[in-house]
């Protein structure tokens, strides 16, 4: 890290002021020499007790601050030899040519410390161990960006390792990961049928009836018969966005990837909003929710079979959910689940006493199953609970349309809001249930 010139003045002149302080304790240790000799020239052979009495005051003086001297000295070479024995105990700080120089730099500067400020006895608890170098090491970030507002944490951690000033001197390690938060999700996506279109809305033509017909004789005239009627179903697109905001100095100085980081955090944010609409969303600026229809057997109506049990799942309830839906859909047919109703489902068992669930072996792609049905885990599936649509059965690429207008887009904007970089993104998405018969909810009894 490069150290601008007010640091290097304020080191330099830190280290004149300690070496000033030994100048001054020596060139008063002279004088009171000096003033000795001539009080002695004066007495020649006839020194009285008043003299006397001083010049042994004189020694005295001159002994003690030997002896701090010496006893500095010394505290000062166990000091070094301390400090250099706790910086090669820090694993992996101090290695390679400049990592070297910069603890050689370091060592140096608490070599001044020591005999600083004319405290020449040594302090043990100025020489950092592992611990004071790690709370240094903690606080060094937060230092560099508050040199004028530094808190008494950051100058007690800073003192172990250097003066506070003298902190950039130390060399720290900031790691290019990010340990991020792992949010849990829906893929709902994968299984239904997904559109792009380049307008606002989707019509799907929708067959709701079916042809009449009629048995004649051989000679009989026939009939007319009924034809079938038609109905659509219309998906609207609606539009999220995220604006976060960053400052220059921040992109500048963040030390990894922000453009990066900003366009993967929205991203995925994105991908899990869209994933909770596709089971929860009103359809109002949203999609509309495979959970949020009327329970029936109509066109617009989605049938609930009760588990059969108060509040839980039942072995009854599975199988009266799976042989609810036409055969013609359960040849592509799934169940979904939340992972904790996954957990619960996996413990029922038949009249026999096997169980439901047949484990499988993913790495090899045999996934798990459940009456013969694999099992997808949905995070936005509710939670198992009274009255709760805790499972869902059926062909969703037939039963549930996602409409894609846009995908994501981004506009970095540096100018409008400035120190600030904004990044507005936006994406167009929608969706709804299309074929009402071709999924089954589980609900959860109530008593």
């Amino acid at each position: 890290m490069p150290i601008d010139d007010k640091v290097v003045e304020q080191i330099s002149a830190d280290i004149k002021k300690h070496g000033d302080n030994f100048k001054a304790l020596q060139d008063e240790t002279k004088r009171e020499l000096e003033n000795m000799r001539s009080e002695l020239d004066a007495a020649g052979k006839n020194v009285d007790p008043i003299v006397d009495e001083k010049i042994n005051k004189f020694s005295a003086s001159i002994e003690e601050k030997t002896n701090v001297l010496e006893t500095g000295l010394k505290a000062v070479e166990d000091g070094i030899s301390d400090l250099e024995a706790a910086m090669k105990r820090v694993g992996g700080g101090w290695s390679g040519e400049d990592a070297t120089k910069e603890a050689s730099a370091a060592y140096d500067w608490h070599k001044a410390l020591l005999v600083g400020d004319n405290k020449l006895t040594y302090d043990a608890e100025i020489v950092p161990d592992l611990e004071a170098y790690a709370e240094y090491k903690k606080a060094y970030a937060s230092y560099l960006r508050a040199r004028e507002g530094r808190s008494t944490d950051i100058k007690a951690a800073l003192s172990t390792g250097s003066d506070p000033d003298g902190g950039y001197m130390v060399p720290t390690e900031s790691s290019s990961r990010i340990i991020e938060k792992v949010y849990e999700t829906s893929n709902l996506r994968a299984y239904a049928t997904v559109e792009s279109i380049s307008g606002k809305e989707l019509i799907i033509p929708r067959d709701e009836g079916e042809f009449g017909y009629g048995w004649i004789g051989e000679t009989e005239a026939p009939s007319e018969t009924m034809t079938s009627q038609f109905g659509e179903s219309k998906i609207a697109v609606h539009e999220m966005y995220a604006e976060p905001r960053v400052t220059q100095q921040m992109l500048e100085d963040g030390g990894f990837d922000v453009d990066g980081w900003i366009n993967r955090k929205v991203g995925e944010r994105f991908g899990r909003v869209e994933a909770a609409a596709f089971f929860n969303g009103n359809g109002v600026n949203k999609p509309r929710g495979l959970l949020t229809y009327d329970a029936g057997t109509s066109n617009g109506q989605i049938e609930q079979i009760v588990s059969g049990g108060a509040t839980t799942v039942t072995s009854d309830g599975v199988y009266d959910l799976v042989f609810s839906l036409k055969d013609f859909y359960t040849m592509n047919a799934r169940f979904m689940m939340k992972r904790t109703t996954v957990r619960d489902v996996m413990k029922l068992k038949d009249g026999q006493g096997n169980y439901l669930w047949q484990m499988g072996d993913v790495r090899n792609g045999q996934p798990a199953t459940l009456l013969g049905y694999e099992v997808t885990r949905a995070e936005d599936m509710p939670t198992i609970a009274a009255n709760a649509l805790a499972m869902a059965f059926g062909d969703f690429e037939r039963a549930y349309t996602i409409v894609d207008r846009l995908g994501i887009t981004l506009l970095r904007d540096p100018y409008t809001a400035k120190p600030y970089t904004k990044y507005y993104t936006r994406r167009r998405v929608g969706g709804a249930v299309v074929n009402f018969e071709a999924v089954k909810l589980q609900k959860i009894a109530s008593s």
